[in-house]
């Protein structure tokens, strides 16, 4: 049983949570430009992210989660617009996982 909820929070927080943060960024009118970058690598990090963010919470190891969001923060030096819609994006998907492993926490326990 256990198997099939730990299953079912990464789905929800890695697609789910993708499913999410895009509608924060349309909600907010955040400025995008879909030509910078390779096509939906931005996607692509906010599944690896919040795999790895839910898989360290479900092991109890906390440091890597602040490593992960200071190197995405030195890796992102761009003007303003840029920065506010990466950030938010970047809090709501950290926000994201972090609640869903919060809550498996209990529910496997």
């Amino acid at each position: 049983m256990k198997i099939v909820i730990v299953g079912i929070g990464y789905v929800l927080c890695i697609w789910g949570g993708g499913l999410i943060i895009g509608k924060i960024c349309k909600i907010l009118k955040l400025p995008h430009n879909q030509n910078i970058g390779l096509l939906k690598a931005g996607t692509f990090i906010g599944y690896f992210e919040r795999f790895l963010i839910l898989t360290f919470i479900l092991i109890n190891i906390y440091e890597p989660i602040g490593l992960l969001f200071v190197g995405k923060s030195i890796i992102r030096f761009s003007n303003r617009e840029e920065s506010e819609y990466f950030l938010i994006g970047t809090l709501a998907s950290f926000s994201w996982a972090v609640f869903l492993g919060i809550i498996l926490t209990f529910l496997i326990k």
